[in-house]
């Protein structure tokens, strides 16, 4: 993928007490048009990720920085596939529980059989009409491995 070079060339942030700045700082975000999506494999993203894994690791090394979280996750919502970096073990900066994933490529199958991966149209967000029921608790499901 033609991020790669992109993502090895960024500066990696590191705050171990601030993991809103590591967040805002390290978040990468991947859409795919259709065309794209009919030509990426899973095993595709996969590898992108290890590139990426390569690079951050290159990267903390490179600076004695680290060691830090690299994690993955689907988001739903925006029909995005992002990572992050943290420096805090087992805290991730998310605000609602997280579900660790099998699996990078359980996390790219969900991201690519996703029915908002093109993006959700503003009228189904909102609850249903009429479901007076309170919506369960959110799980996110993020994968993660520590680097470097």
């Amino acid at each position: 993928m033609e991020w790669l070079a992109e993502v090895a060339a960024d500066a990696v942030v590191v705050c171990p007490g601030d993991p809103d700045a590591e967040a805002r700082g390290n978040t990468w975000s991947f859409t795919l048009s259709p065309a794209q999506t009919a030509a990426v494999s899973v095993a595709d993203v996969v590898a992108f990720a290890a590139g990426v894994a390569d690079g951050r690791r290159a990267w903390l090394t490179a600076h004695a920085a680290g060691p830090m979280t690299l994690y993955w996750w689907h988001d739903a919502q925006a029909g995005h596939l992002r990572f992050s970096l943290a420096s805090a073990p087992g805290a991730l900066p998310f605000g609602c529980a997280v579900a660790p994933a099998a699996s990078l490529a359980a996390v790219v199958s969900e991201w690519l059989d996703s029915a908002t991966l093109h993006g959700t149209a503003w009228d189904e967000f909102g609850p249903p009409e009429g479901d007076d029921e309170p919506a369960p608790p959110l799980a996110l499901s993020v994968w993660s491995l520590p680097v470097p």
